[in-house]
């Protein structure tokens, strides 16, 4: 039977697969399983805590955390408590909190631990309707419940014939979740999805990814990001499979070790970390070590559209690849646990060259798009037909179309209700019944979408020439000492680039260079920027001559969420960045 809701989801899942393992916790440096029977005992003892709280169903309930696996207990707590979970980003300040639990009328809120919970303490007088304040962590907090206890009030109380009574009430277009929007500009909208939006999207999903009861996905994107809410976790329910929760992206390459996963959802950041590293590797390895590289990244970039079309290699080029195989790949395949199959990027545009070099290495990377208003999926590269660069075409029960001035629109089962209280922003975003996506693109015969730049940031020089930064910003970020780059030009009569070279490991590159490893003395550096400008040369080259970049001014620090330069999901907020160097982008014009 299908589910009607995600509650049935979720149980449906317990009662097929029943796994021991159904999720892997980190604790003390060792993943412990959980099964299926203790998650779903344990989600039912919050559902039912929550009405001992009384929660009625409808009613708003927050969600400031990082993820965890006690983040999936608070939030199936709420779905089957038929309440609506408000996921609230844990790097917002107490300010924005409020604003987002005040908009969204939420009545009680979880949070991970005493710094959150002090943040929502701190603010709770600008707060009127928040009830109750549950730390997932104990907090020794005087007025802040633990999840323990939650749930044994749950435990102890007679609740499940009422949770079962609303969980059966829960129709399809019933509200699930607020997502705000992270936003690059002005106050975060809160998109309304709806049970019938998520579901939709996961068997539309589920008829292209391959993911089964016996994969792996190591979970580290926030679930407060619906691209991991419904990827990396609703989706992961559905299959069967096994989630792992990484400790912190600061331990993701350990707990890759550890956990062997098979699947990994990310954003391109992530992947352009790896591809810097790698490259970087090869570099500082000695002459043979580095030719050797070098020779099977040529194979493997012949290799690479027989794998993306899932198709053998011809003879000669399959000893050739199995060759660089045992000498290079499978020392590279090794890092991220030696199973991994298939990873899915998403959240902002990937560099082609970094597809085809995980390709070529027989690494399964697909690229797929989406927002936060389309539950999020709308295409995605099937694996067995990948294009590098391109997105994929709509996933079933999506439609796509291009409007006459190439913004990508879209209509389908996944779009949004529409903005929590904001009619105005709802009637502006869908148009005739089509999502206007603010993203511009274009489409090829085989349907495969290719998204080159958001509306909005389109550049438009004093020439009058229409400039899409990302693209630009993308290749740049292929050299291994430029981690970040920011396209400066409108209304400016050239282009040029904010860089930050990868500061966190300047002492491995800075020093074999005979280079300060100091960041402040290193972006004065003359030499340095010599060097910076021949890598942007050489990078720019294939661009035509209006989008190439003449000139560059040197970050001495990087772009950060807790900055507020970069939104949760690691776009860059780029009039925050304009504003906060301004003196460095006049310095380029002067």
């Amino acid at each position: 039977m299908q589910p009607q809701n995600v509650a049935q989801l979720f149980y449906n899942a317990c009662d097929k697969y029943n796994k021991p393992n159904a999720v892997l916790v980190k604790n003390n440096g060792v993943f412990q399983p959980v099964s299926h029977d203790l998650w779903r005992r344990r989600v039912q003892n919050v559902a039912k805590g929550l009405v001992t709280l009384g929660i009625q169903p409808t009613e708003h309930v927050g969600l400031l955390a990082e993820s965890s696996f006690a983040w999936t207990l608070a939030d199936l707590g709420i779905i089957c408590a038929a309440a609506v979970g408000v996921p609230i980003y844990p790097t917002l300040t107490g300010d924005q909190a409020a604003w987002i639990i005040n908009n969204s009328d939420t009545v009680g809120i979880f949070v991970s631990n005493r710094h959150q919970a002090e943040k929502v303490i701190a603010i709770r007088n600008q707060c009127p309707m928040l009830r109750f304040i549950i730390s997932l962590e104990p907090t020794g907090l005087e007025g802040v419940m633990t999840l323990e206890d939650l749930e044994e009030k749950g435990r102890t109380s007679e609740m499940e014939p009422e949770i079962e009574k609303r969980i059966q009430a829960v129709q399809p277009n019933d509200l699930l979740t607020l997502v705000y929007t992270s936003g690059t500009t002005g106050n975060p909208k809160g998109v309304m999805l709806s049970h019938r939006n998520l579901i939709s999207n996961i068997e539309a999903c589920m008829q292209i990814s391959p993911f089964t009861k016996d994969d792996t996905c190591l979970s580290h994107l926030p679930l407060s990001h619906v691209l991991e809410r419904m990827g990396g976790y609703y989706l992961m329910i559905h299959n069967g499979t096994t989630i792992a929760y990484a400790e912190s992206i600061e331990t993701l390459s350990e707990d890759m070790g550890l956990v062997q996963p098979t699947v990994l959802f990310s954003v391109p950041r992530l992947f352009e970390k790896i591809y810097t590293r790698v490259i970087t590797n090869a570099r500082d390895s000695g002459f043979l070590k580095h030719m050797i590289f070098r020779w099977a990244m040529g194979v493997g970039r012949k290799a690479a559209p027989f794998f993306a079309q899932n198709q053998a290699l011809p003879g000669f080029l399959a000893k050739k690849w199995n060759i660089a195989d045992k000498l290079v790949y499978g020392k590279i395949k090794q890092r991220t646990g030696g199973r991994l199959e298939y990873m899915i990027a998403g959240g902002a545009k990937l560099a082609p060259e970094i597809s085809i070099m995980f390709l070529g290495m027989g690494m399964n990377i697909v690229e797929g798009y989406g927002l936060t208003e389309s539950s999020p999926v709308l295409t995605i590269n099937p694996p067995k037909h990948n294009k590098p660069g391109f997105v994929g075409p709509a996933v079933p029960g999506v439609e796509i179309q291009i409007a006459q001035d190439g913004e990508i629109l879209a209509r389908g089962p996944n779009v949004m209700l529409g903005y929590y209280k904001n009619e105005e922003a709802t009637a502006e975003t869908i148009r005739d019944g089509w999502l206007h996506t603010g993203d511009i693109g274009f489409m090829d015969e085989d349907g495969f979408i290719q998204v080159t730049d958001r509306k909005k940031d389109l550049i438009i020089t004093s020439g009058g020439k229409n400039i899409a930064p990302q693209p630009l910003e993308n290749t740049l970020k292929l050299s291994p000492f430029i981690e970040q780059a920011v396209i400066i030009g409108n209304d400016r009569k050239f282009i040029s680039a904010l860089i930050v070279p990868p500061w966190a490991t300047i002492e491995t590159w800075a020093r074999s260079f005979g280079w300060s490893t100091d960041p402040a003395e290193l972006a004065q550096s003359e030499e340095f920027k010599d060097f910076l400008a021949r890598e942007i040369h050489n990078k720019m080259k294939d661009f035509a001559k209006y989008e190439q970049v003449k000139k560059f001014e040197i970050i001495p620090e990087p772009f950060t969420v807790d900055d507020g330069q970069l939104t949760p999901s690691m776009k860059v907020k780029r009039k925050v960045v304009a504003k906060m160097y301004t003196d460095y982008i006049e310095r380029i014009y002067s």
